[in-house]
This record gives structure tokens, C-alpha cells and sequence, in this order.
């Protein structure tokens, strides 16, 4: 049952991005160079900002959870050690969590990392 949404990951590290930098940094110069000008609106202005920055953030933080639950869990790497043409010499499961159980016609994910015996 898909409970919710989930935003692109190139659009949520952009967004995040936004978030978590551009935002904060858009209110605070509005708060410093409002009190340098004498600038009335700028504690208003730089709340609006901080809202939608609020916003933004919990938006990000609810597509984060809903894409966590739905990507397979991880349960290991699998290592694949290869000689210098290329050619698989030793392959071995590290695993993140003993003994998974697991049931007839399971899928399960797993990382794939490379390594070079020089």
C-alpha cells in the first residue's frame, strides 16, 4: 500500500540543498543587512523565509521516510575481487546481518563492490 509520496532523488537533493543552505543563509543576510538599513520588514520577510524553509523541510523528511520503506533492505555486500584484465578471482558475501532469514523465492538485495588484486 503506498501511503504516500516520494520525490525524485535528483529533485529532493536539490530541494535539500535549498533547505538546508540556501534558505537559512537567504534569512539570515535578510535579518543582518534589515538591522544594517534599518529595515522594518526584514524580521517579517525572514520569518516567511524560515516558514517555507519549515515547510520545505518536513515536506523532504516525509519523501525520505516513504522512500525508506520502500527500497528492499540490505542485508550484506558482495564483494567481487578481480584480476588485473578483469577476471573474477575470488567472490565473497560480507554481511551486515547474521544468518537472514529468508523465504523460498525471496529476492534480497546486496551491494556490489569491485575490488583490484594488483
Amino acid at each position: 500500500m503506498d501511503d504516500g509520496f516520494t520525490i525524485h532523488p535528483k529533485v529532493y537533493d536539490f530541494l535539500k540543498f535549498i533547505a538546508l543552505a540556501v534558505l537559512p543563509a537567504v534569512a539570515t543576510l535578510v535579518i543582518g543587512l534589515g538591522v544594517t538599513v534599518n529595515w522594518s520588514a526584514a524580521p517579517a520577510v525572514a520569518g516567511v523565509i524560515t516558514l517555507v524553509d519549515t515547510f520545505l523541510g518536513t515536506i523532504l523528511g516525509k519523501s525520505s521516510k516513504n522512500y525508506k520503506q520502500q527500497q528492499p533492505e540490505v542485508f550484506g555486500d558482495l564483494v567481487v575481487t578481480q584480476d588485473r584484465e578483469g577476471t573474477p578471482i575470488d567472490i565473497r558475501m560480507v554481511g551486515h546481518k547474521e544468518n537472514p532469514v529468508f523465504v523460498d523465492n525471496s529476492q534480497f538485495l546486496v551491494n556490489v563492490r569491485r575490488e583490484q588484486k594488483l
